[in-house]
């Protein structure tokens, strides 16, 4: 074999085995003796710093685990963080690898650095994991760490299905609304938006009025200012009688109604030095009866008129856009979650005509962020984000502040059961708050009961323009730059292409070899053309 070929050869097998070293060190960052982990950042976030969607895989060592659940949590690179519960669950398999997904949306914490995998028998812990006994732990990729987010320039608390009627029902309804709103006001919030369900219905005990009358009581007794908090109206105390309730008991001076107690409404909180606007539209559903979400025209044309001239006038500037829907959309957004035991939620049949004009205006609208509860269902279920692949405005499901329930292994999980426990007096409250940047929007989802963060819920949204023909659904600001800069430098955790090394930055040694290995081989060439011509 000629020497040239040979010396080219032996230098192509060197790159390979050390592009092999590499790869393996790309997907292991780190391993502990039971087991070892991977990170694989996915979606269209991978390069850019405080997104979390990923995928974890986690392989068992000899004697792995064969039942029960892998549990992952953040770490500072050396504790669990003590503020959040885990950020992901994954089941054990006869001592298999398996993997487990977290989702589009979805925020790492400011402060981590790390994770950590802990075996456990059960689906979650409630006391805080020793990083000791972690069967396996990785670093964070540098570049998806330090996301400057600046100083927020306006911030809001999202309740949803306060329900004062269920007070009579042992849930501890009152005191869980008059915590969390002292909550908001320890936290500083500028406002609170409830998303419907304050009450249950007329005929119930207290009555309607009085159910009002309590909550309000509640709101005005708690350290948070009355005048700030903002109500849309539910599918409870929702008929033509009762709907002008809502205005008579909660309407405030600065919201900006159609007509004279109407249900629906918006509010614009103006920015400060430059912020961006921010505006809450306020939906009503306009029912008959509560049960009725799924199989009726949800809204007025009247309404749907309304809510296409208020988009148009605020939805091609500089506006930040809040949708407030109690219900969230059936088999459709975050809220629902496919073959669930909840299904009245609001349809896209073709027969329901206003509903259908909703869903062709959030389509439009994608810079829209659109909130609803209702469901009650869990944050830790994980059914709080979706934008439908990027066709439709951000959805995001707001949990219940008195009740949340499980729906996520059938029906013996619902009502009185957040898939944890037993939903009690002092147990079983969620929330967000919700801080907005000039580029992103904040959600940090809570269990007040426990007063930890839940990593399911904890959203970073980018602030969007209006959508148009040339540029659709793109953040605002510098984040499409970044976006393009960065894509050459995602964290490859894709082991697959050269920059699986360094983080996400390819090795100058590797380019060097790369480098010398092309020069080797177009001398190689020339020398073998040089004696061909010489025979």
């Amino acid at each position: 074999m000629h020497k040239t070929i040979r010396i080219f050869l032996s230098i192509l097998l060197s790159i390979i085995l050390l592009q092999g070293s590499c790869k393996e060190a790309a997907m292991v960052f780190a391993t502990q003796s039971k087991a070892s982990v991977t990170i694989e950042f996915t979606g269209d976030e991978a390069a850019l710093p405080g997104f979390a969607q990923s995928k974890i895989t986690v392989t068992p060592g000899e004697g792995g685990k064969a039942n029960g659940y892998y549990l992952v949590y953040y770490t500072d690179g050396t504790a669990v963080l003590p503020d959040y519960d885990e950020a992901l669950v994954i089941p054990a398999k006869n001592g298999s690898k398996v993997t487990g997904e977290i989702t589009d949306g979805k925020m790492l914490p400011a402060t981590a650095k790390g994770i950590a995998v802990f075996e456990s028998e059960t689906s979650f812990m409630d006391a805080t994991p020793d990083i000791k006994n972690a069967v396996a732990t990785a670093s964070l990729p540098e570049n998806k760490l330090g996301l400057d987010l600046g100083s927020p320039e306006f911030s809001f608390g999202a309740l949803s299905d306060t329900h004062m009627n269920y007070e009579q029902h042992n849930r501890g309804a009152y005191s869980k609304l008059r915590n969390t709103m002292d909550f908001f006001a320890e936290k500083e919030m500028d406002m609170v938006l409830i998303a419907g369900d304050a009450t249950g219905d007329r005929g119930e005990t207290p009555d309607l009025e009085e159910q009002y009358e309590k909550h309000i009581e509640i709101i005005k007794g708690s350290a948070f200012p009355f005048e700030k908090v903002y109500e849309a109206i539910g599918n409870h105390g929702n008929t033509a009688e009762d709907r002008p309730l809502l205005a008579k008991y909660l309407g405030g001076s600065d919201e900006v109604h159609p007509f004279e107690n109407s249900p629906y409404f918006h509010v614009l909180q103006k920015g400060e030095g430059g912020a961006r606007d921010n505006l809450f539209i306020f939906m009503a559903q306009e029912l008959t009866k509560p049960g009725e979400s799924a199989d009726r025209d949800n809204f007025s044309k009247a309404q749907i008129d309304w809510l296409e001239d208020v988009l148009a006038q605020y939805g091609g500037t500089e506006t930040n856009l809040f949708v407030v829907i109690h219900a969230p959309f059936l088999s459709f957004g975050a809220g629902d979650i496919s073959g669930g035991s909840y299904k009245a939620c609001i349809a896209f049949k073709t027969q329901y005509t206003q509903n259908q004009r909703l869903k062709t205006l959030l389509k439009t609208y994608k810079n829209a962020v659109v909130m609803s509860g209702h469901t009650h269902t869990s944050f830790y279920d994980n059914a709080n984000y979706s934008d439908i692949s990027g066709a439709f405005a951000r959805t995001v499901h707001i949990g219940s502040n008195a009740q949340p329930c499980g729906y996520g292994t059938g029906s013996s999980r619902t009502v009185s059961f957040d898939g944890r426990r037993e939903v009690t007096p002092e147990y079983g409250s969620e929330g967000y708050t919700v801080e907005v940047y000039s580029n992103y929007i904040v959600y940090t989802g809570y269990n007040f009961s426990t007063g930890k963060k839940i990593p399911d819920a904890c959203l970073l949204l980018p602030v969007m323009a209006y959508p148009t023909a040339e540029k659709e659904s793109s953040p605002s600001s510098a984040d499409s730059d970044q976006k393009k800069d960065d894509a050459s430098s995602a964290p490859s955790v894709s082991s697959d292409t050269l920059d699986s090394l360094s983080g996400g930055k390819t090795s100058p040694a590797l380019w060097i070899t790369l480098g010398i290995l092309a020069v080797l081989l177009a001398a190689g060439g020339i020398t073998i053309l040089l004696r061909k011509k010489k025979k």
